[in-house]
């Protein structure tokens, strides 16, 4: 994750032709002004400590146009997946893949994976949140698991033979699927395997592509789509997954 120092945190708006754009102000340590626009429609705007609010607005009007294509776009793939109750008979993904969730009383065990079917089994069913808990374990251990072995497959076809090895971390991110901090460490949403596999190697290419390209510039494109190049196909069936 990002080492920066936060300031402030705030919600702000401006006007763009019809369109009112709200976003997430956030004042930091850095040199440029970022804009991300994520799949919940949100617009997170990171500028540096000394950067006035005009100065601010006037980048923005200039990205109006880009920020309303994001947003529109984000639009058809709403509502996002429903926010899981962990009750019987519930759907959860897995690889892109649906299965029911079967909860069970008995001596708690770790979650398995039969058929079509998660299997829970707890000495209070009716616990959900002990439930939650029990899955992402699951997830979090099968996501480590799963992306540990999809990088081994492109570290050296990106940074080539000798690269010096790399700090990954696993986490529950709110908005988003994978971060790339300055220091080089690059943290994977723990939810990203639930989606399919190309859209887990999607992000995953995407990421380390940041260890050559910091920034989304001409070389950090040509260098994904040496990789994969159907990465825009495969960026917009992982959106219909959502982050949640």
């Amino acid at each position: 994750m990002s080492n920066h120092r936060y300031t402030s945190d705030q919600l702000e708006e401006i006007k763009y032709g019809r369109s009112t754009i709200e976003y997430q102000l956030v004042r930091e340590d850095r040199k440029n002004l970022a804009i991300t626009v994520n799949p919940d429609k949100s617009v997170v705007v990171k500028a540096p400590l000394r950067s006035n609010l005009d100065e601010i607005q006037g980048r923005l009007q200039k990205r109006g146009h880009w920020i309303v294509k994001q947003l529109n776009y984000f639009d058809k793939f709403h509502p996002l997946q429903p926010e899981r109750q962990y009750i019987s008979g519930e759907t959860h993904y897995y690889l892109g893949r649906q299965y029911r969730l079967r909860i069970h009383k008995g001596k708690e065990k770790p979650v398995r994976l039969i058929g079509k079917f998660f299997i829970v089994q707890t000495r209070d069913p009716n616990n959900r949140e002990r439930v939650k808990q029990l899955m992402l374990q699951w997830y979090t251990d099968h996501a480590q698991a799963l992306l540990d072995r999809r990088i081994l497959l492109y570290l050296e076809q990106i940074l080539g033979k000798g690269f010096e090895t790399q700090e990954i971390q696993y986490r529950l991110l709110k908005r988003r699927w994978g971060s790339y901090s300055p220091k080089g460490t690059i943290t994977f949403n723990i939810e990203l395997v639930k989606t399919p596999i190309d859209c887990i190697d999607y992000v995953i290419v995407h990421e380390l592509c940041h260890l050559i390209h910091p920034n989304h510039d001409k070389g950090f494109y040509r260098l994904m789509e040496s990789i994969i190049p159907d990465w825009r196909n495969r960026k917009e069936r992982l959106e219909l997954f959502g982050v949640k």
